[in-house]
Parts: structure tokens; C-alpha cells; sequence
């Protein structure tokens, strides 16, 4: 994407220079000619360049919310919950699969108490366990105006503890973004399991539905 708005940039600043000497003549020329209709040349860079402005505010809205999302994934690897909650508006709502949880404050505690198994303000995944949760697969859409989106991410897991537990897991993520302030948060989370299954079997042998997930 980057590398599309480097060439979309290198090929204004030619337009630009091509245009802008000649813009003077044009103008006269289109007057002399008797060509009301004729758009003058500053008037078409302004619409080009009001156009290439708003593709690379999108690009940088898309590549925003990976990061945002990704940032998720990686908070919840290591059980840094507060770090989770604040990806989150302050109204914000979670559909998981231990419950829905409404604000800020219900989805902060169902992360310490339910998915970290510990006390408020205890961060971590306490001893011997494995949280590893990667969010692939994006397909982005931002909303016209620029400031709501929806996502959609696949989740792959490895849950575990030692000893006794380990399994794979995966499910989709659906999840409505909200720009506040300049920065994309999570407005809305529904995450529908896949399948989970053990880890000394893998997913061709006793796969269920039901995957544990944040």
C-alpha cells in the first residue's frame, strides 16, 4: 500500500510541474477560445490533489486499524490487560463466548478475571501458562466520512498451562471501529468461535466447536 502511495505521489509531483508553468496559459487560452466550460488548471490540480489527500488518509486509517488490532492480539499474548482495555471506547461492547460485556469497566474486569484468571490489577497470565493469540487475515471497510470502520479477523490460539492442558483454537473476529481524537479504537466486538481442539491430536482428531477465547 505504501508503495502504491509513493507512485500515486511521484506521479502528481510530475503533474505538477508539467502543470503549474502552463497553468497561466491554459487559462488564457481557454478564455480566448471561447471555452466557458473549460476548467482551469489550478482548479483540476486542487481536485487531484483535494483526491490523493483523502487516499492517503485512508491508507493510513487501514494501516492504523491493523496495528490497533494486532496491538490486541499481542496485549492479551502477554496479559497486559489494562493495555487490552484501552484499546476500547469508553462505550464499547464485547459478545465473547463467557458473556457480553458493556462499557469500559465490564470488558476491563471480564479480561483480569476471566480470560487472565486473576485479581484486578494483576497483570500476567500467572505461571505456566500460554495465551498466544494471532489476528490474520484483515478485510478492512472504512465508512464514508472516515471516522467508523468495520473489520473482520480470523484468531489462531494456543491455550494452555503446564501441566495438563493444551490445545489449538480458532474463530472470527467481526469488530466495529471508532476514530476518537484522531485515534482508531474498538467500538464493537463479536467474536464466534471456530473449533478447538487438543494439542497432542491436533485439529484432524477430536475438533469441536467451542474454542476458548478472550
Amino acid at each position: 500500500m505504501r508503495q502504491q502511495f509513493a507512485a500515486r505521489l511521484v506521479t502528481w509531483a510530475a503533474a505538477m510541474c508539467a502543470a503549474i508553468p502552463s497553468a497561466g496559459t491554459v487559462g488564457a487560452a481557454a478564455a480566448d477560445a471561447g471555452g466557458p466550460g473549460a476548467a482551469p488548471a489550478s482548479a483540476t490540480i486542487e481536485a487531484r490533489l483535494d483526491r490523493l489527500d483523502a487516499e492517503i488518509t485512508a491508507g493510513e486509517d487501514v494501516l492504523a486499524i491493523e496495528k490497533l488490532q494486532r496491538a490486541y492480539g499481542y496485549y492479551v499474548d502477554k496479559g497486559m490487560w489494562e493495555d487490552v482495555a484501552d484499546l476500547f471506547t469508553s462505550d464499547a461492547v464485547a459478545n465473547y463466548p463467557a458473556g457480553v460485556f458493556i462499557g469500559w469497566n465490564s470488558i476491563r474486569e471480564h479480561l483480569y478475571l476471566n480470560v487472565g484468571g486473576r485479581q484486578l490489577g494483576q497483570l500476567g497470565l500467572g505461571n505456566g501458562r500460554i495465551y498466544n493469540h494471532m489476528n490474520i487475515q484483515p478485510v478492512i471497510h472504512l465508512d464514508p466520512g472516515g471516522k467508523t470502520a468495520r473489520g473482520r479477523w480470523r484468531a489462531l490460539a494456543m491455550f494452555g498451562n503446564d501441566p495438563g492442558f493444551a490445545v489449538w483454537a480458532e474463530g472470527i473476529y467481526e469488530i466495529r471501529y471508532r476514530k476518537e481524537h484522531g485515534v482508531w479504537k474498538i467500538q464493537k466486538l463479536d467474536y464466534y468461535d471456530g473449533f478447538g481442539a487438543p494439542y497432542q491430536t491436533g485439529w484432524g482428531a477430536g475438533a469441536r466447536p467451542g474454542a476458548p477465547a478472550p
